[in-house]
């Protein structure tokens, strides 16, 4: 069983990394190749060939097949959040002079009077 929870966490966590590539910028992009990216992917192909050892090809395909819908899923849904929160934040950057100019008004009054 612990087998089982090892193979499946594994997978999960090299093939997060290697869908986390494209979220970086080109610079940083090329430094996460080279060492994170590289060693993730490596680690996600032995994973498999690790698994097709131990267990049987439909489990380990499942499971391949689970880990990266549930990391797309996770990212796909952490970008939605990320376009909706952006957008208020640009929505707020638009409001925002209007209250610091109206509260600097207000201090300068309250000084002033």
């Amino acid at each position: 069983m612990i087998d089982i929870i090892l193979f499946e966490i594994l997978l999960l966590w090299s093939y997060f990394f290697v869908v986390l590539k494209k979220f970086f910028k080109f610079k940083t992009n090329i430094l996460f190749t080279i060492f994170i990216y590289n060693i993730s992917l490596i680690t996600f192909i032995f994973t498999i060939i690790m698994g097709l050892k131990n267990f049987d090809f439909l489990f380990v395909l499942g499971s391949a097949i689970f880990a990266m819908l549930s990391i797309n899923f996770l990212f796909r849904n952490i970008n939605v959040l990320y376009q909706k929160i952006s957008k208020k934040i640009s929505n707020i950057e638009k409001i925002k002079p209007v209250f610091e100019y109206g509260f600097i008004i207000f201090l300068v009054y309250k000084i002033i009077f």
